[in-house]
């Protein structure tokens, strides 16, 4: 009960400062995601297991939507949540992804102070309006969930859903695959004005707080939000919606292309794998050409260091020429001269593969792989996994794993003078024990993203999202570029066999841009605020990006979308738009594109 008394008194003290403090502040840009239970890492890093809360951080790390994350199961919520040092408000929304109705009375009360005098806007989605105070500020009840097959339908043509109906769920596809039906949450409107209806029951809700404030619920099954463009783009306007603006980045017919293999050595020693590497005349003619022609970025994925039987050590991949057992010549000498090639015409970013593509241990039982015939032991698949010892079926250690790690990146920037920023495991073999999982490992070695065959995943000082994860429900959409392996087969090895395929990829896709890795990794590293001083009538936004991360976005012109709310659009007395100091334009009524020239690794956004 003291507890409780103690909270709300602090919480008190804060609102009388903000009572007196004077001048109107443009709400900062960044998200409050409050959870529950979801995140099961209890260190609060890995994110795992492909829940709506996984999908909800992949999407705003993809838009660089800046967010927090409020896990209420480790913490106890307190009014200094929602304060800065100054008492000004921390964030813009709290997007509420809180399941049951299990929250304590004196919590529900902090989030209706934060949402009636904070204005701090609220978001809501699928069932996380269980708890009686979420209701009341959303201005609905919840009644249940069941199973239908309507359709999600726009009503009216307010901002939140223009232009997207007027149905929402186009495609008819369920959950389940088969039938074309979902679960739908069931309100009764006692305040909130309906957006969306889905067999003539509220699906999609907005009520006004302020005149600043909003409290918007986004119905629907709570996995069914990531399957649907119109649904995945109601979320992203309810942020607009919250603050008034967004600076978000979109993907809409982009192409995130890579090719792995180049200096992996099992091409000279796996049977079944086995192929010459590619020399610099076939990489100018069948990837560098084709690429200048369309303009087009391929990611590399480069392995380093190459096992040599006969020294039983690893050398330098770029240093070998010689003829393997199988009789084929091998000149990775020549191979090098291609990838400088196209490093130096800018069409070839150059990431990790790894260290070696090869097993840690090649002595112990079932080896040695030293020695062993190229049709025994040697042919054995599970040798050519560097991160899982598929041989043995057992994790590697944490420590050799981060070894190999930092050899790969020491040895690219050795060979290339590149710091990779994206990491693909061999084989996409991964260890996964919460003391030796790759994806964390990589992301505290500085590694930026995690590239599967079918998809990525965000790796960060601040948290790793483990693969695969909710991506591939939304690949090649506004929101996730498509991230596609290289024709014919996504290695080196499909150009040895099939020559010409590769630069068909441009007939298949003739409408899209073909950016690099590195690009994507830049915006997901972005880090965008609110500058002190923003005040009603001048919002002013710092656009920052890290020289590691962000290299792409230093190197050559960057580019965003600037949204603003009807609500907001009618407060303004002036559409000028200031970039880095300088006047570029005026404000249109829906996006408007922002431009930020190479070299800085700061910029600006004004809007006066």
């Amino acid at each position: 009960m003291l507890l409780k008394l103690a909270k709300r008194t602090l919480f008190a003290s804060f609102l009388f400062f903000l009572s007196t403090y004077g001048t109107t502040q443009v709400k900062p840009y960044r998200v409050l995601l409050v959870i529950s239970d979801q995140w099961k890492d209890p260190r609060s890093f890995l994110l795992s297991g492909g829940s709506e809360f996984q999908t909800i951080v992949t999407m705003f790390k993809s838009w660089g939507i800046p967010f927090d994350i409020l896990r209420l199961d480790q913490t106890i919520m307190d009014p200094n949540q929602f304060t800065d040092f100054d008492g000004h408000t921390r964030y813009c929304a709290i997007l509420w992804d809180v399941p049951g109705n299990s929250l304590s009375a004196s919590d529900q009360a902090l989030v209706t102070e934060a949402v009636e005098k904070l204005h701090i806007s609220l978001i809501a989605i699928g069932d996380r309006v269980q708890q009686p105070e979420i209701q009341r500020l959303l201005g609905i009840r919840y009644k249940g969930e069941y199973e239908h097959s309507s359709h999600q339908m726009v009503e009216g043509k307010l901002f939140l859903l223009r232009g997207l109906g007027p149905d929402l769920r186009p495609e008819g596809r369920s959950r389940n695959g088969s039938y074309d039906y979902m679960h739908r949450v069931q309100v009764e409107l006692t305040g909130a004005q309906p957006l969306a209806n889905s067999g003539g029951m509220p699906e999609i809700t907005e009520q006004k707080i302020s005149d600043d404030t909003r409290a918007t619920w986004i119905g629907g099954h709570i996995d069914e939000i990531s399957r649907y463009q119109q649904l995945r783009t109601a979320l992203r306007r309810a942020v607009t919606e919250a603050i008034g603006y967004a600076l978000v980045k979109t993907w809409t017919n982009d192409i995130v292309m890579f090719m792995d293999d180049f200096g992996a050595a099992h091409n000279a020693w796996s049977e079944h794998w086995r192929h010459p590497e590619l020399t610099q005349e076939e990489i100018e003619r069948y990837t560098i050409e084709p690429l200048k022609a369309h303009h087009a970025v391929l990611s590399l994925n480069i392995v380093p260091g190459f096992v040599d039987d006969a020294q039983r050590r690893t050398v330098p991949t770029w240093h070998q020429q010689f003829t393997d057992e199988f009789g084929t010549k091998q000149d990775y000498v020549s191979t090098k001269k291609g990838l400088d090639e196209g490093i130096a015409a800018g069409v070839f970013e150059i990431e990790s593969h790894g260290w070696t593509h090869m097993q840690p241990d090649l002595t112990s039982p079932p080896g040695p792989w030293w020695g062993s015939g190229i049709s025994d032991e040697r042919a054995e698949d599970g040798w050519y996994r560097e991160f899982y010892d598929a041989g043995r079926d057992k994790e590697i250690p944490a420590a050799e794993q981060k070894f190999y790690m930092q050899q790969s990146r020491d040895w690219l920037k050795a060979e290339f003078g590149i710091d990779p920023l994206d990491f693909v495991a061999g084989g996409s073999s991964v260890s996964k024990g919460p003391d030796k999982n790759t994806w964390r490992l990589a992301a505290e070695e500085g590694y930026g993203y995690e590239l599967n065959n079918l998809d990525g995943t965000y790796l960060g000082k601040d948290l790793a999202v483990e693969s695969p994860g909710p991506n591939t429900d939304f690949l090649g959409s506004d929101d996730v570029p498509l991230l596609l392996p290289s024709p014919p087969d996504g290695h080196d090895r499909g150009i040895t066999d099939d020559p010409t395929a590769f630069a068909k990829v441009f007939d298949k896709y003739p409408d899209h841009h073909f950016v690099g890795l590195d690009e994507y990794i830049g915006y997901q590293h972005a880090d965008i605020r609110t500058l002190p001083g923003s005040g009603e009538d001048d919002l002013k936004l710092a656009i920052n990006y890290d020289p590691h991360y962000c290299r792409a976005l230093i190197a050559k012109q960057s580019d965003w979308n600037l949204h603003v709310s009807d609500w907001m659009l009618a407060k303004m007395k002036s559409s000028a738009i200031w970039v880095d100091g300088k006047k570029t334009g005026v404000l249109h009524q829906e996006w408007t594109p922002i431009l930020f020239t190479a070299g800085a690794q700061t910029h600006t956004l004004d809007l006066h």
